[in-house]
């Protein structure tokens, strides 16, 4: 048995390709619910075959792809089709089962296609021990060891009928994309600054950077995943295989925890998935690590307050055709802007001229609710400090540390960062004495917490602690947290600082 790979949402899906030959007039007939791309494999198929040196039958074919109710999509299906046509036909003898994906040109080279990375997953997980790719797709299979019990390659079809299939073994790992290595200390000071981002770092929580341009909000922004320690195996595969659903696989180092930084022009498709073939969207492709809004207050509101539910829920749930898509979207937000529309504000001697209803309209785009879910708050300047800056060395040791204490804490929880923790949930894993319970509450009065501000400020605090190398929660954390959520824009929305 055949076994083909549609690319449609969050994994794809394993496909059986069962071909029939008979009597009457010659040509391919394609049934399951094939797309454009599949359809149109019919006439790549019979040029392929009959360019490498095969026969391709002069009668009627009907190839049938199920399960029927599942969209078959992109052109990864020739190769299937071609494999168990001439299967079919006893010009050649294959694996059975196997799953097969690749597009075929008309000379009969086998071209790699999106997804190829998901469909050998998706073997493993349906119990198929062989996988045919053609050789480009094995830079996408980086990274695996052992993911299947037999990778074969075919380079042609030319080849296959003198030399048959290959098999190899995927490379143990990615080579790093090429680039200039970055990280904290090409920062100049901003202790303050850095400080916070290890706190997110270590913790998973989502933070703001607004003052005026130049003062390092971009730069730490773009820098924060550096802090991360590297993905476990199943969760760097996790990753890997969302991103092969849009043929990104080489596109970053296979362990590295994610970032993703989109244009302020993004669509809300393009945001949080979905499209013709329902493919995940920014969100998705920042699970497990950072999705930066760069200038966050140049995009669309409407993009913007789509955000709420991802952050709260981690996970987009998209509708198309009958079925009902979940996208993982477990990523860490990362808001900057400047302080006012022209930049101005904030500067020592720049001169802004916002009036305060521009300034309230320019922050209103980004809307209390999403601020709302937002932990810690910095205001960024180009003043220095008397105090030093702590290295990157420094602050990845003390981030890998807590990571470390919080993964020993949630062993037996569904999630593995404090800044995970629901708010239904502070009670039971975030734990405080009653004298700091009482200065929590006196916090919410005092700034106008909500509930899930509290319990943000809650999380933070525990964060603070695992840093510091602590067991328990200090009333000085419970305060440090407070501080670092106080320097919101809520103000400038219609609220008071929370």
């Amino acid at each position: 048995m055949v076994y083909g790979f549609s690319p449609y949402g969050a994994r794809g899906e394993v496909v059986r390709v069962e071909v029939d030959v008979r009597r009457g007039l010659p040509g391919m007939d394609i049934v399951g619910l094939p797309s454009s791309e599949v359809r149109e494999s019919r006439d790549r198929v019979r040029v392929a075959i009959r360019n490498s040196g095969f026969e391709y039958p002069a009668e009627r074919i009907l190839v049938s792809m199920s399960p029927a109710e599942i969209p078959k999509t992109g052109a990864g299906f020739d190769l299937p089709v071609a494999l168990a046509l001439l299967e079919r036909t006893g010009q050649i003898r294959l694996p059975d089962p196997v799953l097969a994906v690749g597009e075929l040109s008309i000379r009969g080279g086998c071209i790699a296609v999106r997804g190829t990375f998901s469909a050998v997953l998706g073997a493993r997980e349906r119990g198929i021990p062989s996988v045919i790719v053609p050789g480009k797709s094995l830079k996408a299979l980086a990274g695996v060891r052992r993911v299947t019990g037999m990778l074969l390659v075919v380079e042609d079809l030319r080849k296959l009928r003198t030399h048959g299939l290959r098999r190899v073994a995927p490379a143990d790992r990615y080579e790093k994309p090429g680039g200039v290595a970055t990280s904290m200390d090409d920062i100049s000071g901003q202790p303050t600054m850095k400080n916070a981002a290890a706190v997110c770092a270590a913790g998973f929580h989502n933070l703001l950077l607004m003052g005026p341009p130049g003062s390092g909000k971009t730069m730490t922004a773009r820098r924060l995943t550096t802090l991360m320690p590297i993905l476990s195996k199943n969760v760097a595969l996790e990753v890997a295989r969302i991103h092969s659903m849009r043929g990104m696989e080489t596109a970053r180092v296979f362990d590295e925890p994610p970032i993703r930084i989109p244009h302020h022009g993004a669509s809300l498709e393009g945001m949080l998935g979905g499209g013709r073939y329902c493919l995940p969207g920014e969100v998705s492709l920042a699970h497990r690590g950072t999705l930066v809004l760069d200038e966050a207050t140049e995009f669309r509101p409407q993009v913007l307050q789509a955000l709420r539910e991802p952050v709260e829920n981690r996970s987009v749930a998209i509708a198309r055709a009958g079925r009902i898509e979940q996208f993982p979207a477990a990523f860490q937000l990362v808001l900057t802007s400047n302080l006012c529309p022209c930049g101005q504000l904030g500067r020592e001697r720049g001169r802004c001229m916002c009036s305060m209803q521009e300034i309230a309209r320019y922050w209103r785009r980004v809307g209390a609710a999403l601020l709302d879910r937002i932990d810690v708050r910095v205001r960024t300047s180009y003043s220095g400090s008397e105090k030093r800056a702590p290295s990157h060395g420094e602050l990845s040791r003390r981030v890998a540390s807590a990571v470390e204490r919080q993964e020993r804490r949630f062993a037996d929880a569904p999630w593995n960062r404090n800044g995970l923790v629901p708010a239904e949930g502070a009670d039971r894993y975030l734990p405080l004495s009653r004298d700091l319970q009482r200065l929590l509450l006196a916090a919410m009065k005092k700034t106008g917490l909500s509930d899930r501000a509290a319990a943000s400020v809650r999380a933070v605090s525990r964060t603070i602690a695992d840093l510091a190398d602590r067991d328990a929660t200090f009333a000085e954390d419970i305060l440090e947290a407070a501080a670092l959520r106080s320097a919101g824009a809520d103000r400038l929305v219609g609220r008071e600082p929370v």
